[in-house]
């Protein structure tokens, strides 16, 4: 066989062997418009390909035509299939538009029915045959061909048009994407050669430059392939208002929104850098998982705060790198600092007032133990007198106690653990250690809360208990609630509408403030408590609003004091 015919047969061969390659990685691609646009540029490309093949091989010149004839309708569907994948890839909707698919439809079946009717009125083209540079059929072309090529060609321009300014417009390094492209045109320039004395065959040789394209972008540039298309940009970059910065996996800034360089000015003109060198900063945020970031902004002299969330990005089921968003929390982050900062005061000044009057009372309570000690208690009166500055004296130390644990218990919670309720309550119990008092726990279960509020609940519970006489306390827990039962006399409904207030001391002096500290401990939770008003057995404190993962045994375990 000639040495140009096996040529040519290898160049067509490769590329329609090249284009089916193509359409087993199209899964790669997740824009499903571009994928579906690719594979009809791809199927159709190497089919026009092997008709190449036929017209090629040493058949004869009737069948050479007939392959010519079929290659002509195929290719001119090409240009079809051309538009809509350029279309669909640069973010455009052209190719979903009713009136234009079904003008393209109409104009495609009119030429190929000139086209299919050419052996009638050979306003398309000829045949004849030639012996070089091998035996092949040679066609002559028509003046409808002409006009049908450039009808084509035009509209193929269309379509690197907007491949043009889609590229153009990237951030991205698109030097070589932009050279595929540019080799999909040039076999144009080897068909108008084909008319000159080159020694070229009258070919159209366009599916070779389709099939470096193919190969190109699905298996040297794919990243760059996903990467940037601007309908990205306009619909999920430059579209929000947060700062958006997509990296590779290597850490690599890949492209950034406007947002992010106006807050970041470095990040302008940064693509193809590595983020650790061009915002360390942000590049530690993300590596260490915080979650705020302050930068300074120099234009307002002044700190602004962003929340960083990291998001893989994937290409089908390959990640291809991250999108790196910040949102401004500078509003409220300045909010909980300040909260944060107040907090902290609160607590030194509760610290030392707790600390003044602790000391006042040490003072006070020596001197009256020195004047007890050197004055004879030998009358009723005395004895009495002594031992209400004695009782007095203790109840100011717990109502110092009790206030000190409302400072401190009476910020929000910022972070709960499993708890499991016996423990809590069996540890509660013990540190208060009542007498004649005795604890069941009708529970096995574990809610969300902070370890050691809910240890402070529960101690003050049972010194509630403790102090109002109680022989039993029973702690029991059910779906959404945790409930404290205390035996003895029940409250009256005065006294329960006015137990929660720091007012007159309800039940009685010595637990006046238990009940108005275990509401803010529940508060702190995002629990409500109450004193149910229908028990008439003592007092029952029930406290809703609880997340409880409960297993109530229903035994109980029954722990007398000692």
């Amino acid at each position: 066989m000639d040495a140009f015919r096996v040529a040519y047969l290898t160049a067509f061969v490769v590329a329609a062997v090249a284009c089916a390659a193509g359409l087993r990685r199209l899964s790669r691609i997740s824009d499903p418009d571009t994928r579906r646009g690719l594979a009809g540029l791809l199927g159709l490309t190497g089919a026009w390909s092997a008709t190449h093949v036929g017209r090629l091989l040493p058949l004869a010149p009737a069948v050479q035509a007939g392959f010519y004839l079929v290659g002509l309708v195929i290719g001119l569907a090409t240009v079809g299939a051309w538009l809509y994948f350029c279309s669909a890839y640069t973010g455009h909707s052209y190719h979903r538009q009713p009136v234009i698919r079904q003008s393209a439809l109409a104009v495609y079946l009119t030429i190929v029915a000139v086209k299919l009717t050419n052996p009638l009125h050979h306003l398309y083209f000829t045949t004849s045959t030639a012996t070089a540079p091998f035996p092949h059929a040679v066609i002559q072309l028509g003046t409808v061909h002409w006009i049908v090529t450039a009808l084509s060609y035009a509209l193929s321009a269309i379509g690197f048009y907007l491949l043009y300014e889609m590229l153009n417009e990237s951030n991205l390094d698109v030097t070589v994407l932009g050279g595929l492209v540019a080799v999909t045109a040039l076999p144009v320039g080897l068909y108008l050669l084909s008319f000159g004395d080159g020694g070229l065959l009258t070919l159209h040789y366009e599916p070779l430059g389709v099939a470096v394209f193919a190969v190109g972008v699905l298996y040297v540039v794919h990243d760059d392939f996903v990467a940037v298309p601007p309908f990205w940009r306009t619909q999920v970059i430059d579209a929000v208002d947060e700062v958006v910065v997509l990296i590779d996996d290597a850490s690599t800034i890949r492209d950034t929104n406007r947002r992010a360089v106006e807050r970041f000015p470095a990040l302008d003109g940064a693509t193809g850098e590595q983020l650790s060198a061009v915002a360390p900063d942000l590049a530690d945020a993300v590596t260490d998982r915080e979650d705020i970031l302050a930068v300074d902004d120099e234009r307002r002299s002044s700190r602004r705060y962003y929340f960083v969330n990291s998001t893989p990005l994937v290409s089908g089921n390959v990640g291809v790198g991250r999108a790196i968003i910040c949102t401004d929390v500078t509003r409220v982050e300045r909010q909980r600092r300040e909260l944060e900062r107040r907090n902290a005061q609160f607590d030194d000044l509760a610290a030392a007032i707790t600390h003044e009057l602790r000391n006042t009372l040490t003072v006070a309570n020596g001197y009256f133990e020195t004047i007890a000690s050197s004055q004879p208690l030998d009358d009723d009166a005395a004895m009495e007198a002594y031992r209400r500055v004695d009782e007095a004296h203790a109840r100011m130390d717990r109502v110092v106690t009790d206030l000190w644990a409302l400072a401190q218990y009476g910020q929000t919670v910022e972070r709960v653990d499993d708890c499991d309720v016996r423990q809590a309550a069996e540890r509660a119990f013990d540190g208060i250690a009542p007498e004649e008092t005795s604890l069941t726990v009708d529970a096995e279960a574990t809610i969300m809360a902070d370890r050691g509020r809910l240890d402070g609940l529960f101690a003050k519970a049972f010194e509630f208990a403790d102090l109002y006489g109680a022989d039993s306390v029973a702690v029991h827990a059910e779906a959404g609630s945790i409930v404290i039962t205390v035996d003895g006399e029940p409250l009256s409904e005065g006294a329960i509408d006015r137990a929660f207030e720091y007012g007159d001391p309800v039940p009685s002096a010595e637990t006046g403030t238990l009940f108005p500290t275990m509401q803010t401990i529940a508060r702190a939770h995002g629990w409500t408590m109450d004193l149910d008003p229908a028990f008439q057995a003592g007092v029952r404190i029930v406290v809703d609003g609880v997340d409880v993962d409960a297993g109530v045994d229903r035994a109980g375990v029954d722990r007398s004091a000692p």
